[in-house]
C-alpha cells in the first residue's frame, strides 16, 4: 500500500532530485523510497540501533494489568454509549 506525503523541500534537494532521478532512470519515488531504506539501514549498522531493544518491553506498563483493562473497558463501554446516542437521533 502507498501513502501520500507532503514535504517542503530546499530547491537545491528539488533540483537534485529531479537530475538524479532522471539520469538513473527511474522515479522520484523509486529514488526517496531506498534513500529512506538506505539510510535506515546504515542507520542500524553504524549507530548499533537495534530493534528489538527498542521494541521489546512496550508490553511492560507501569499500571497493573488490572487498572489497565478496567481503563480499557471503560473507554470501549464510552464509545459504545456515544455510538448508541448517534443512532438514536438519527
Amino acid at each position: 500500500m502507498t501513502k501520500a506525503l507532503s514535504v517542503r523541500l530546499d530547491e537545491t534537494a528539488v533540483e537534485t532530485l529531479n537530475r538524479v532521478s532522471r539520469r538513473l532512470g527511474i522515479t522520484k519515488k523509486q529514488f526517496l523510497e531506498e534513500a529512506i531504506h538506505q539510510r535506515a539501514s546504515r542507520m542500524t549498522l553504524d549507530e548499533g540501533f537495534d530493534v528489538w531493544k527498542e521494541t521489546c518491553g512496550a508490553w511492560k506498563r507501569q499500571e497493573s494489568p488490572r487498572t489497565t483493562i478496567r481503563r480499557a473497558r471503560q473507554a470501549f463501554e464510552a464509545s459504545m454509549m456515544r455510538h448508541r446516542r448517534s443512532q438514536k437521533h438519527a
